[in-house]
């Protein structure tokens, strides 16, 4: 999951920076977009899932090593800035309710 606190005036540059030039090199090496969200407190949420982490690993040296990735990286130093952090966080799916058994509670 990568997390960006958005400048909220630069919003709509950063969502078409995002559908026109990341997400086409992303899926084209196998990244899987499970969706996008704004949050009300000005950030921007993507989710992203992967087969595990050697798969992460794997897309993202390919993403890196694209032709497409450093004129995407120079037209974004040319772009306002349209966030001012950045986190990732690695998740991992936890048991559903059925197979938790009784709940304890």
């Amino acid at each position: 999951m990568q997390i960006y606190q958005a400048v909220g005036e630069n919003l709509a540059i950063f969502h078409d920076y995002f559908r026109i030039h990341l997400l086409p090199v992303q899926l084209r090496h196998g990244a899987r977009l499970v969706g996008r969200w704004e949050t009300d407190d000005g950030r921007v949420v993507a989710v992203w899932e992967y087969d595990d982490r050697d798969s992460y690993d794997r897309i993202q040296a390919a993403v890196a090593a694209d032709s497409a990735t450093p004129w995407a990286e120079e037209l974004r130093r040319e772009l306002p800035a349209f966030f001012t952090e950045r986190d990732e966080v690695f998740m991992r799916s936890a048991p559903a309710s059925e197979e938790l058994g009784e709940p304890g509670v």
